[in-house]
């Protein structure tokens, strides 16, 4: 089973700067909505598994290096991979990808899970065990060794 999850972006005009080159934040969201593509992949659904259950996964920072400029009407696919999941925290890695197979941004974004009714960092495993029963099916990809 793979780790990663894909997805296609057509960039839209409303994406870009006023040079039609996309806004940096946008990487952001689109980092977003591929993470919920991979959670909904391997069976865990944002909002019906998590967010329902009173459960939250909040960032705690996120990173994003820019390598080559994506303009209005270019595809892109952005990837998901999963790089660490404990009882209380999870770790992604993203890349952005032309038609050509070129990187064109890189990410991180680190996440701790959030009791939504205490308003709190917590335990899955000990707080939400279904939840966590779930969790613990993602597939997890190790970090690729550093190049030094």
């Amino acid at each position: 089973m793979t780790a990663t999850v894909t997805m296609q972006v057509e960039v839209r005009w409303g994406e870009c700067d006023p040079a039609g080159i996309v806004y940096h934040p946008v990487y952001l969201d689109w980092f977003s909505t591929v993470r919920m593509h991979f959670l909904r992949r391997f069976g865990v659904p944002y909002m019906q598994s998590l967010h329902d259950a009173g459960l939250v996964i909040v960032v705690l920072s996120a990173t994003c290096s820019y390598h080559k400029a994506v303009r209005a009407e270019d595809v892109v696919t952005v990837e998901a991979t999963l790089r660490s999941l404990t009882r209380t925290r999870l770790v992604f890695t993203y890349r952005v990808l032309d038609t050509a197979g070129d990187v064109c941004a890189t990410g991180r974004t680190e996440h701790a899970f959030l009791d939504l009714e205490r308003k709190q960092p917590v335990n899955v495993a000990k707080r939400f065990p279904a939840v966590w029963d779930l969790l613990q099916r993602l597939p997890v990809a190790p970090e690729p060794p550093s190049r030094g």
